[in-house]
């Protein structure tokens, strides 16, 4: 038999051979816990689990249970009578119940209709006896004392008339009603001007004359318009106050607004005022419109110079002022 070569110390082959060595034992061990492992689970699977082995170790330990309980249910109890039905029973005290329900509403409703009828009574002689002290309390027409008698229309004096209603109808029916469209139209028969643009803004200017303020549908309005003197050819600004200065006392001018209502006035003053008397916008309390055109001066109305244009405080304004008629 040849010996087997011992390896050299530090080779492959000796590094196997050590761990071999160290993990044979461990390996031992290491199978006996899982045998025996495998044993307590066998044995615990046969008891409690439901393999033959666990049935038949079940059935050793537990005859005496098993018996007692074959025992119970091979011998029940059994009534000889049979129950009586649950439903018929339910039947007549479902009908007893109803017509008991039915006797008590009906009490119950002539109960309530008789209270219904004793309490209308009660308010209908209440009622009664209120009427006759009520009668007895006012006084009749013939026993008014004559300074109590009511007055009629016959009975009141010339002065004491009751007004017409017609006269209020025509009270309402000459007051103006604002129309939506504030454009008017200005009638100057003296200066030969008729249908002449009102409108506000610079566009007035253009058109014909501007609307500075004030309105003749306003109660006390001063409604103040403004012309040019020489204006721009081609346009209805074109020489529409070039005559202004002409007008005088009791001359006749003309509005009228977009719903074709007419507003009449008569001149009572013309005068001039420099550029910065504005106060002759404010109304004065009346009815009245007023007309503006540049001037050379305030002391010179006619003549057309190059002060015309400027605002300064050598031009003026002559200002023609009617009262509404």
């Amino acid at each position: 038999m040849a010996l087997k070569k011992r390896p050299r110390r530090g080779t492959r082959a000796f590094r196997k051979r050590a761990l071999d060595k160290r993990w044979r034992p461990g390996l031992v061990v290491l199978a006996g816990i899982v045998a025996v492992l495998a044993l307590i689970g066998v044995v615990g699977s046969g008891y409690f689990g439901t393999t033959p082995i666990g049935t038949a170790l079940r059935a050793s330990f537990s005859e005496s249970d098993e018996a007692a309980s074959v025992e119970r249910v091979e011998n029940p109890a059994v009534a000889d009578e049979a129950p009586e039905p649950v439903s018929d029973r339910a039947a007549e005290e479902a009908v007893e119940k109803a017509a008991k329900e039915t006797a008590e509403a009906q009490n119950s409703d002539d109960e309530e209709e008789a209270a219904e009828a004793e309490a209308a009574q009660e308010e209908a002689a209440l009622l009664a006896e209120e009427e006759a002290t009520l009668e007895e309390e006012l006084p009749t027409e013939e026993g008014l004392p004559i300074e109590e008698e009511l007055p009629t229309e016959e009975g009141l004096s010339e002065e004491e008339e009751l007004p017409d209603e017609d006269e209020f109808a025509e009270e309402d029916e000459s007051a103006p009603v604002p129309p939506s469209d504030p454009t008017m139209y200005l009638e100057i028969p003296k200066l030969g001007i008729s249908g002449a643009i009102v409108a506000g803004g610079e566009a007035g200017l253009e058109l014909g004359t501007q609307l500075v303020s004030g309105a003749p549908w306003v109660p006390g309005s001063n409604t103040y318009i403004a012309g040019h003197r020489v204006g721009f050819p081609g346009t209805g600004s074109d020489r529409i106050f070039y005559n202004l200065p002409a007008m005088s006392a009791g001359d006749a001018v003309t509005l009228y607004d977009s719903l074709g209502q007419e507003y009449t006035y008569q001149v009572t003053e013309v005068f001039a005022v420099t550029p910065y008397d504005v106060w002759v916008t404010a109304p004065t309390g009346s009815d009245m419109i007023s007309l503006q055109v540049c001037t050379e001066t305030p002391e010179d109305w006619w003549t057309i110079g190059p002060s015309l244009m400027s605002s300064g405080p050598e031009s003026g304004r002559l200002i023609v002022r009617a009262e509404r008629v």
